[in-house]
């Protein structure tokens, strides 16, 4: 769906593919893993959303390392929609922490357009929970500029599915990542993408858990 959609907004930059580098065995710490209060988080949030109406993934660099890709993190991103965003913060009143709005905000890295370096800005119908005292950001409809340039369409994905510890959980397909990180010009981020999908190594959790 996303390949009909300008998800990164910069005049005569073409959409390209994920690259592919050389294939290797990863060495022990190339090994990505969620750690137990992540991954006991996730297991809760996919009960509690189980048959909501709502189109929603597990985001960001924990939907990343549940793919295999070798990053950290000590938080929980759900990609979602407007409607999405309101549903689950419903459904989890209980744990919310942030009432869902619109928030704009500017991201810590640039983006690199040949060679040049512009701030990056995110906008989405965003609201917070606290799962197991972990902290679970919603975005919805979520949106990225770069620079001057216009926004780009809202972020809309098919997930991909992985079980984990029991539970069937959507995961924001690692293709649609690689497609961001190549138009903002992270291409280190995209390098330990194609590393991922490469070696097929997909581990959840400390202890060895996989899907």
């Amino acid at each position: 769906m996303s390949s009909f959609k300008t998800l990164v907004n910069i005049p005569g930059r073409p959409r390209a593919d994920i690259q592919v580098f050389d294939s290797k065995v990863p060495k022990p710490e190339e090994i990505a893993f969620l750690t137990q209060p992540l991954l006991k988080a996730v297991v809760a949030l996919g009960g509690e959303l189980k048959d909501i109406h709502a189109k929603w993934a597990i985001g960001g660099d924990a939907g990343e390392i549940v793919k295999g890709v070798n990053v950290r993190t000590d938080y929980l991103e759900i990609l979602t929609t407007k409607e999405g965003c309101i549903e689950i913060s419903e459904r989890m009143k209980d744990y919310r922490t942030l009432e869902p709005a619109t928030v704009e905000r500017k991201l810590a890295k640039e983006a690199d357009v040949d060679g040049k370096m512009y701030p990056v800005y995110i906008k989405s119908h965003y609201a917070e929970l606290s799962v197991n005292k972990v902290r679970v950001e919603i975005h919805g409809d979520e949106q990225i500029k770069v620079g001057e340039w216009d926004w780009g369409d809202p972020l809309d994905f098919e997930p991909d599915y992985s079980y984990i510890v029991g539970k069937k959980i959507p995961i924001v397909p690692l293709r649609l990542k690689s497609e961001l990180d190549i138009g903002l010009g992270w291409l280190d981020r995209v390098e330990l993408i194609s590393i991922a999908i490469m070696s097929g190594q997909h581990h959840l959790a400390e202890g060895g858990t996989r899907h």
